[in-house]
Parts: structure tokens; sequence; C-alpha cells
């Protein structure tokens, strides 16, 4: 049933578990009158709405305790509000840390000997049988702290032994830098971490250049170490990676690949990637505040380089989102952010700037794209009146379950 259909346009809830409330908004194609109604129906998990002899019905992101009619608002409007009570117990199990997030695809989702393909064409990168092991790092900014590990070596004393082996389990530790290991799989926040050895299948190139490599030595050749190289699937082209010369890695993108999982699983989205990195940052910095840029350009149908993309600045203005709505099935949790483009010049004032403390997050050209789009498509399932605040956007990162 389209919009032009029905009378009642959409029905949107969302979970306050700090205030044990469900919000509920639904739209209508013409303002409220004496056909219209509301119900709370199924025990207090489903809303009813009747508006000029249309029904739509939703199941609310958590059960209230409101068991009969809801009064529709004396005031004639075509955007409909209420705030329904929750009981203790449901609002307790929506309860989440950020330092305790599900990470997409983590080293104990992971098949032991999995091989990882190309997830646009199946092209095998790390073929079955090479991954021995794979280990957790420590943050997703692991590699900007292994100088600093490096430099700040310990000693290694007698009763030192003990902790650093069982740190050396997890990937890292204080006796060790980080480097890529043949036959070990590193996993962070959104990528896996390989020795070249281990991958096959593999171009490299530098940023912002169209030329390729079939080696990361011959991509480098004289060129700044420092900067990342990009990597691509060299049967298909796709964007899948990158290169640290400083670990001697190549990251593959969690989304841009398959794998193995000890169960079954979905694979992970970018967006998903994303709002993981999100919370993160926020566990890390305090800062609910981030621009996520990219430092190469996207690459369009043809294979060219187009111009140098626009940076997202969110802020996170609830990490813990449940919502449901009648434009997509089931419950969902999520991130809920107010979002912007901006230019690459305003993202860096901003992110050298003493007083704001915003945080720099660097992604994909074209997983920034597709947040982009994630972002605006959430947008159109709040009421209009929510999706503005002053010149941002509300949006809606779904989170990885």
């Amino acid at each position: 049933m389209t919009q032009s259909d029905t009378s009642i346009c959409s029905i949107y809830a969302e979970l306050l578990s700090n205030i044990r409330q469900v919000s509920v908004r639904a739209t209508l194609s013409s303002p409220s009158d004496t056909t219209t109604k509301a119900e709370i129906l199924d025990d207090g998990r489903r809303i009813q709405v009747h508006h000029r002899g249309q029904v739509r019905a939703l199941d609310l992101p958590a059960s209230v305790i409101v068991r009969s009619t809801i009064p529709i608002p004396e005031n004639s409007s075509q955007e409909l509000a209420w705030r329904l009570p929750v009981p203790a117990t449901e609002a307790q199990l929506a309860r989440f840390s950020p330092e305790n997030q599900s990470i997409p695809w983590s080293s104990t989702d992971l098949k032991v000997g999995s091989s990882i393909c190309c997830r646009n064409c199946g092209c095998e990168i790390v073929q079955q049988g090479r991954v021995k092991s794979w280990k957790d790092l420590p943050s997703e900014n692991w590699a900007e702290m292994m100088e600093f590990w490096h430099c700040h070596k310990p000693h290694d004393h007698g009763h030192e032994h003990h902790n650093g082996d069982a740190l050396s389990k997890r990937g890292y530790g204080a006796n060790s830098a980080i480097t890529a290991q043949p036959g070990i799989g590193f996993v962070d926040l959104t990528s896996f971490m390989f020795s070249e050895s281990d991958c096959d299948g593999l171009l490299f190139s530098r940023p912002n250049s169209e030329s390729t490599f079939d080696t990361s030595k011959e991509a480098i050749d004289g060129a700044d170490p420092v900067e990342p190289l990009r990597i691509t699937c060299k049967a298909c082209a796709s964007e899948i990676g990158l290169y640290n010369a400083l670990a001697s890695s190549i990251a593959l993108f969690k989304w841009q690949v398959t794998c193995e999982t000890a169960s079954p699983s979905k694979a992970p989205s970018s967006s998903e990637c994303l709002a993981a990195t999100l919370i993160a940052t926020i566990s890390r910095s305090g800062s609910s505040k981030s621009v996520v840029a990219s430092h190469t350009f996207d690459t369009t149908a043809e294979g060219t380089r187009s111009e140098q993309p626009l940076s997202l600045n969110l802020w996170v203005l609830n990490a813990n989102i449940v919502y449901t709505s009648t434009m997509r099935e089931g419950r969902r949790t999520a991130i809920k952010l107010l979002y912007q483009d901006i230019d690459v010049e305003q993202g860096n004032s901003l992110v050298d700037s003493m007083t704001s403390g915003v945080q720099e997050i660097s992604f994909p050209a074209a997983a920034i794209k597709t947040a982009r789009q994630v972002l605006q498509e959430s947008n159109s399932l709040m009421p209009v009146s929510e999706r503005l605040f002053q010149q941002w956007h509300v949006g809606l990162l779904e989170r990885w379950e």
C-alpha cells in the first residue's frame, strides 16, 4: 500500500529507555477528525490507528503499560504524538554501554582457516586454511598508537612475562609492536589485517592516482610510506582495503569481503561499521561529535576518479535507539544523530579547533556516500516536524547486533 492509497501515511515508534517511555508519531494524509482513533492492543505490544476508514498497525519497540484506547489531541493535526509508559523490566533490557557494544565480526565470531573473498565478485583473496588464528586489535586507532608502544617498550622483567603472554593472545602486548604476521588474521572494528604474503588477487595504488601495481613495494617506490595505499580487487576493481606501511599490513574492509563465521551470521554493512566506530569514539574520547572524511577520491562507474567528496559532520544524540516503523520490517537498534555535509576545509577547521571537541574518522569515499544515503533514507521515517534541527538533519545508523 503506497502513501497515496492510505489516509495513514506512517507510524514511527522509539523506545526512550532512560525515561521508560515509548514515543509514537503517526502521520496522517489529512488533519485528524471524528474518525480518528488510536488504541493499544496485544497486551501493550501493538498500536493501531484509525483514520477516515483506514486502519494501520505497528508493533512497538517495547511493551507499554497502556491497554486501551489512547486520546487523540484536541487540536486538529496531521501529526499525532504520544508518550506511553514502559515497565521497568522492559526498559532495563534495552540498557546499553558503549564499552560493551557488539562488534561486527570480532575474532571470536570467525572460523579459523576461513577463506576471505571479495564480496562483489567472489574472488578468493586469502585462501582457505591460511589463517591459523584470529586476534583482536586493541582499538580503532591502533595504527596511531604503534609508534608510541614501540618507543615506550618496557624492560622484560620476569614479573611482566605472564601479562605480556596474555596480551599477545589478543593480538598486541606491551612488549611488542603490532605488525602483520603470516598465518594470523588481526581484527579491528572495520577491517581484517593480513600479511601481504597471505593475500592474492590484489592491486595497489597511491592515493588519488589511477596507476596500479601488483605489490605494495612497487606502489610505494619512493612515495611517502606513511600515507596508506589503496587496494582494489584485481578481478572486479572494487576498492576493498588499504595497505599500511607502518604495520606492513593489508587491511580489508569487513563490508567488502565475505568469510566463514563460527555460527550463522549476516555480513556487516559499511554503515554498521561506521556506527560501531562512532560508538567506540564516544567511549574513547567522550566526544559525541565527529567529522567523517575521506583522504582519497571516489571512483565513478567508468573507472575514473571523481572530485574529492564532501565530509559528513555527525553529532550523536543517542547511541542506543530501539525503534519500529511501518516503513521498515521488524524491531531495530540504531544510533540517532544529527548530520550535515561540509567541505574538507570546514572539516579540518573543526577537527583542528582546540574548543570544538570534534573527532576525525577516516572512511573510504564510497562508504561515506553509502552512509549519506542511509541517513537520508532514515530521515524520511520520521514525521516532517522532526526531520530538521536548525541547520542539521536528523538520521539513524543501525547498530550491529
